[in-house]
């Protein structure tokens, strides 16, 4: 473990706020080993989501890509959440992504995954927009899709409490790919057990944010908290909440302190 992964391990104990300036330091540095500077970069953008600050989130992304990017280390394998960062950068700070997402794919080497990433967006941007090309965007407010097919919608008429965790994981995956909402806000209602899949609390997040009930959205963003895992050791906290536009209206206070000082990940299982 480097020290950029052994700050971001601290981050997730609670102390994001108080790590930010460390990450923010290393992910400055010129020469020496690379790794540690793109991982804190890319921890460093996760909580300047959180904290609102999208120029710098995004300043900090264009000015990595354009002094490593031609190195062809390891950066330029990712690409979360760098592309979400210059996207953000427009749909949050008036800060066009198009010239950055330009200027970034020039400095990286043919064929990379980076570089893939930010050519797709370009070509993307004009014709979703960025709030589509940012994170676990849903169809919130959409109709009902039919079952046909979708795994577990057989499971949809039976009694949730005769089901095992397995079958229950089922029925709330079933809900969400059908986008049947009414359904599944009725069964939250009867069992007052939230879905396990954190995907799924921000899809019911979304929904209540559509209909205006924020003590319910919040509710289920606070329960995501306890469900989500970091795929890589940079991963730092979540963004989607406050990456997307829907989920942004139910991030309310609590919310944010909620994810920005209490332990998530595996920090929050060691912290039990």
């Amino acid at each position: 473990m480097n020290k950029s992964e052994k700050i971001i391990s601290d981050s997730r104990k609670g102390n994001f706020l108080a790590d930010l300036p460390d990450l923010l330091e290393i992910a400055s540095k010129k020469g020496g080993a690379r790794g540690p500077v793109w991982e804190a970069a890319a921890a460093a953008v996760q909580v300047l989501f959180w904290t609102g600050e999208f120029i710098q989130a995004a300043d900090l992304t264009q000015a990595l890509i354009e002094s490593d990017g031609p190195l062809g280390g390891e950066l330029c394998d990712q690409s979360v959440p760098f592309r979400s960062a210059l996207l953000a950068g427009q749909l949050y700070a008036d800060v066009p992504a198009a010239p950055r997402l330009a200027a970034c794919v020039e400095r990286i080497p043919d064929g990379r995954h980076l570089r893939r990433d930010l050519e797709w967006s370009s070509q993307e941007l004009p014709r979703q927009g960025a709030e589509l090309l940012l994170p676990c965007h849903s169809d919130w407010g959409g109709p009902v899709r039919p079952p046909d097919g979708v795994i577990g919608a057989g499971l949809l008429d039976r009694s949730y409490h005769e089901l095992d965790g397995k079958q229950r994981r089922l029925v709330w995956e079933a809900l969400c790919e059908t986008n049947d909402f009414a359904r599944a806000h009725q069964l939250l209602t009867d069992t007052r057990a939230e879905p396990e899949q954190y995907s799924i609390c921000l899809w019911m997040a979304g929904w209540y944010a559509t209909h205006g009930e924020i003590e319910h959205g919040e509710r289920m963003l606070l329960a995501a908290h306890s469900r989500w895992w970091p795929f890589a050791k940079w991963d730092a906290l979540p963004d989607a909440p406050v990456l997307q536009p829907t989920l942004r209206l139910v991030v309310t206070d609590k919310v944010r302190d909620h994810y920005l000082t209490r332990p998530i990940g595996p920090e929050a299982q060691t912290a039990e």
